[in-house]
């Protein structure tokens, strides 16, 4: 069994008196912390914190200590059901497949980095892919065993440690941290080069002109031969048609038109994974995929501070948790990536659901080492509460509310992106059926923009839900104008001084 969750956010409230390293709000104390963790997920090492060998074997021994309805079993031990349950939701996270895209047989996700050596690098480096010291396999770090249901033979697909599992900028690895020198967009477009192999002309000519030109230029640089030897061949590039042979052996789902699953995705997806950048992408998870044309990707959030309890969200106290597609509650969030991850609606149970869930609300900023003036913190906790409370008043920073784009300042269309949604694709019909089926208990909230949270904001580049701000001193124009000029909050460069701008900036750091 596999899992998955895709998880979007950003925007934090909250101020931290810099002595005792505790958050106060109009009197009210809140710790950093909320519960005791079980799990090492900060370190000096990626080995350190994946901790394979302890979370490795904790679902097989969590689901033995439920009964069939998925209770605790009579005179358990809570304390070490609760372990259990956090370790095996930290498994999940690492290792269970998260993208609702068409898995990758293994012998094509093998060829990719066979094929563009200098492009891709050894483990998917040069695309940002983290080793994984603890995989037998040598794959990087977020790619893991999936479903076999449509392709017939050993497949791959990517986890959420892929895009959440980052290094700080003083070296420590965190997971919860965004992976910002992840280059997904390009991994899903050289995924589909396969499908692109096997096309016949007429066929590659309906595909979008830009799209038309990458996929000629990737067939052109392809590698075909092995260095070393004066005949040497690599045949990886034979392999690349293996999806005709899918198509004449009609190897897929049992009782669907098999055929039929391996098309290439809309243009849509395909053009915005060419406009993607490192840490900024549309990942063309159906859960994801944004609508409409020429909108602007997201930028993977950092996970710390998620609360996502729906007797919270029905008493006003949080906005919908998600940016594409919202949800009352991070359970119902993560049901929903279980189904467009597997498409298997029994999977959608709490043994299931429940540890992942855990994991993600224990995992907890780290706090940054360096050293800030005690008087700049306080000053720029005064002035947010003074200046960005109103709207950034979630526990971790993030808003309660919806806003409109033009208030925030962000492209109108990712208020709503997927208003209108059709589905175009085989795949995306059967999770739409599938979603439906669960309608009552997953159907989506109101639109809007909601701001993202805060906390951890000092350990990220690509602000903002496009990605549109550099990093924290491009947010408050520290060094000139911002990088990218059309982008949000422009307010905070011009209407601040810069004593303002360094407290603000000082006081985000604690957080």
């Amino acid at each position: 069994m596999r899992a998955n969750a895709v998880l979007i956010f950003l925007f934090f409230m909250n101020f931290l008196m810099s002595s005792c390293g505790s958050q106060k709000i109009e009197g009210k104390l809140l710790s950093r912390r909320s519960e005791t963790t079980t799990t090492h997920d900060v370190g000096s090492s990626i080995a350190e914190i994946l901790e394979y060998e302890s979370i490795r074997p904790a679902c097989d021994n969590y689901w033995a200590m439920l009964d069939e309805n998925d209770n605790a079993i009579p005179n358990s031990n809570p304390q070490h059901l609760r372990e259990l349950e956090v370790k095996c939701g930290k498994w999940l996270f690492l290792g269970w497949e998260t993208s609702g895209k068409m898995p990758l047989p293994e012998i094509l996700f093998d060829a990719i980095e066979r094929s563009w050596p200098d492009r891709v690098g050894k483990g998917f480096e040069k695309i940002g892919f983290l080793p994984n010291p603890s995989d037998p396999a040598k794959r990087p770090l977020g790619i893991a065993r999936s479903t076999t249901r449509y392709t017939g033979m050993p497949s791959v697909n990517v986890t959420c440690a892929a895009c959440h599992v980052g290094q700080l900028p003083d070296g420590r690895y965190a997971i919860g941290a965004p992976n910002t020198k992840l280059h997904l967009s390009e991994f899903n477009l050289m995924s589909y080069y396969p499908l692109y192999a096997a096309m016949h002309n007429k066929d590659r000519d309906q595909l979008p002109t830009p799209v038309k030109s990458y996929y000629t230029q990737l067939e052109r640089t392809e590698r075909r031969r092995v260095s070393g030897g004066d005949h040497g061949i690599d045949w990886s590039n034979v392999v690349f048609h293996y999806s005709k042979l899918l198509h004449w052996l009609r190897i897929g789902p049992k009782g669907l038109p098999d055929a039929e699953f391996v098309v290439m995705p809309p243009s849509r997806d395909l053009n915005s994974w060419l406009a993607g950048r490192p840490g900024v992408f549309n990942p063309g998870a159906p859960m994801l995929t944004l609508q409409v044309q020429d909108v602007p990707n997201l930028s993977v959030p950092q996970l710390w501070g998620i609360s996502g309890y729906e007797s919270d969200f029905a008493a006003g106290q949080v906005a919908p948790l998600g940016q594409t597609t919202k949800y009352a509650s991070l359970e119902k969030f993560v049901s929903s990536a279980f189904i467009y991850a597997y498409q298997d609606l029994s999977l959608i149970r709490p043994r299931h659901v429940r540890p992942l869930v855990t994991y993600l609300r224990q995992l907890e900023a780290p706090v940054s080492a360096e050293v800030l003036n005690p008087e700049s913190v306080r000053e720029g906790a005064h002035l947010f509460k003074q200046s960005c409370a109103t709207c950034h008043d979630g526990r971790a920073g993030e808003s309660t509310k919806l806003f409109a784009a033009s208030t925030v300042g962000t492209h109108p269309s990712l208020a709503s992106p997927r208003e209108n949604y059709v589905a175009t694709t085989p795949i995306a019909k059967l999770i739409d059926n599938l979603s439906q089926q669960l309608s009552a208990e997953l159907k989506p909230q109101p639109s809007g923009i909601r701001s993202r949270r805060l906390r951890g904001l000092w350990t990220r580049t690509n602000l903002m839900i496009d990605g549109s701000v550099e990093d924290l001193p491009d947010l408050f124009c520290l060094n000139g104008k911002r990088v990218r000029e059309e982008s949000p909050h422009q307010d905070l460069c011009q209407s601040l001084n810069i004593s303002e701008k360094e407290s603000l900036s000082a006081f985000l750091k604690t957080l």
